[in-house]
């Protein structure tokens, strides 16, 4: 149960009573805040910035807890009153910041978390806002070393606390994920996914995980077309054996993260539950959430690629009857990545002046693109590129292979084109159904180089979507593109090349 602390103290003699002053209410939404009390942690931070409308760190502290209780249209307003009200501190200018990225729009996001930064340097709000940007153009060790900055200027803030943990090893790294753990209302979602990091991480032990154990060398494996009725193309998938025994059919998903199976498979391949810790598993639909188990492979042999330790996300939306499960493009981030889906086949090239890494140290990418290659700006390992719509500012738009349709958020969609109707097209993710689409007349979609015209669009609300990837997303580059092409990945440096293919 949520406990509320308010601080008032009554003077006998003259039987009054007064508020806490503002330091105290400042403390208090600040408590909440890393308690992951977002809503009410907003609620106290609106009071302040209230009584002290030139306090920027006020306006900071409002703007993250309404992002993080996703409700992006105030965090907008609260954002450009700080602006208004306190344009000279630092908290105001990276509030904007992180207004700026909730929409989408980097350069600008960028540009107030630099004033920040010159403003005071040591304000661990710059320093985690350039990190944020640094870690989207693949400057991870930059990323990181801001953010262990930022750590040292605020020790007490659970997000820089868990990267300090993640710089430790063993049991210094367990003790310091239970310090955080302990600041976290236990009800909530951060709390939740804690408590299953650390029983994974226990379980895991000092076994090395995502250990290449086959030779690093050119690869090339056949991808299999799978079919969401006769004639109608649902993605690429691969032949992954697990455990040296059990062999499923994944779907090739650039819009998803490492290995996600069902539990009926986990358990007949034989896997390792790391703990009996779960967590929600979202994604896009409107249907209820599932629980998800993180389970260990000791082998996955995908072709002629062979991992050790391997772990796997378990839950049941994993599976449909096209496919057993789901891996994504990143698995192989150790390669140039090779995904032609004209000749349905997936290559994987060394990189020839590095060896393969576990990925456990961050590197940083080069500073431009090779030639012919495009910067993807990296939402954890998802990869995006800036797409214009109809000639109007470029949108972030994820590269989703496990995406069957082009989609475009509705908002955007009424900006740049005619939106009518509901779709006759189905939109379905991992949460079931999208209850409520409707169709974008008349699209023209540029990004990489390349264009897609589309007559029409299917178009719904990615509110969702973005509140969890923390950055605005203005829609999905599927299928009906990336059937054309070949996608090269550089997960390295963080570049993408497009490439039409002949059949």
């Amino acid at each position: 149960m949520r406990r509320i602390l308010l601080t008032i103290t009554w003077c006998a003699s003259t039987a009054w009573a007064f508020q806490a002053p503002p330091a105290d209410l400042a403390a208090e939404a600040q408590s909440e805040l890393f308690a992951g009390r977002s809503a009410y942690a907003a609620a106290l931070y609106q009071k302040l910035v209230d009584q002290e409308p030139a306090r920027g760190d006020a306006y900071y502290g409002l703007v993250r807890a309404l992002l993080l209780a996703h409700n992006a249209q105030d965090a907008y307003k609260a954002a450009a009153q700080g602006l208004e009200k306190a344009p000279g501190t630092s908290g105001a200018q990276s509030a904007a910041g992180s207004a700026a990225l909730r929409r989408g729009d980097l350069q600008e996001a960028e540009q107030y978390f630099r004033a920040a930064y010159k403003i005071d340097p040591k304000d661990p709000s710059a320093l985690t806002g350039m990190a944020r940007i640094y870690s989207m153009v693949s400057k991870f060790k930059q990323a990181r070393d801001l953010t262990l900055q930022a750590y040292r200027y605020a020790p007490a803030d659970p997000s820089l606390m868990m990267a300090h943990a993640n710089s430790l090893k063993g049991a210094e790294h367990i003790a310091a994920l239970e310090k955080i753990l302990a600041i976290y209302d236990p009800e909530s979602d951060l709390a939740r996914g804690l408590r299953m990091h650390i029983a994974a991480d226990r379980a895991i032990g000092d076994r090395k995980l995502r250990r290449l154990t086959s030779s690093y060398e050119s690869t090339r494996v056949k991808l299999v077309p799978l079919m969401n009725g006769p004639k109608r193309l649902r993605g690429m998938g691969l032949r992954v054996r697990f455990n040296r025994h059990e062999t499923a059919t994944l779907l090739l998903d650039t819009g998803a993260s490492g290995i996600s199976l069902s539990p009926k498979l986990a358990e007949k391949a034989g896997l390792e539950v790391l703990g009996r810790e779960t967590v929600e598993v979202k994604g896009i639909g409107d249907q209820r959430s599932q629980d998800m188990l993180e389970y260990l492979s000791p082998v996955v042999e995908i072709g002629g690629v062979t991992f050790q330790n391997y772990p796997v996300s378990v839950f049941r939306a994993a599976k449909t009857q096209d496919f057993d499960g789901l891996i994504g493009a990143d698995v192989f981030a150790r390669f140039l990545v090779g995904i032609d889906f004209v000749k349905t086949e997936l290559t994987l090239d060394p990189f020839p002046d590095r060896a393969p890494t576990t990925g456990e140290d961050p590197e940083d990418g080069a500073d431009a693109p090779a030639a012919g290659f495009h910067r993807a700006y990296r939402i954890g390992n998802h990869l995006t590129l800036y797409t214009l719509v109809n000639q109007r500012p470029a949108r972030l738009f994820l590269i989703d292979s496990g995406s069957s349709s082009n989609l475009i958020d509705e908002q955007l969609a009424r900006e740049a084109a005619e939106v009518y109707g509901g779709s006759p097209v189905g939109v379905r993710g991992i949460q079931g159904k999208v209850e409520k689409t409707s169709m974008a007349r008349h699209v023209s979609l540029v990004f990489a180089g390349l264009r897609q015209d589309n007559p029409d669009l299917v178009a719904f609300n990615f509110d969702k979507i973005s509140d969890s990837e923390g950055a605005g997303i203005g829609g999905i580059i599927g299928m009906p593109v990336l059937i054309q092409l070949k996608l090269s990945i550089d997960y390295r440096n963080g570049t993408v090349r497009l490439e039409y293919r002949k059949p």
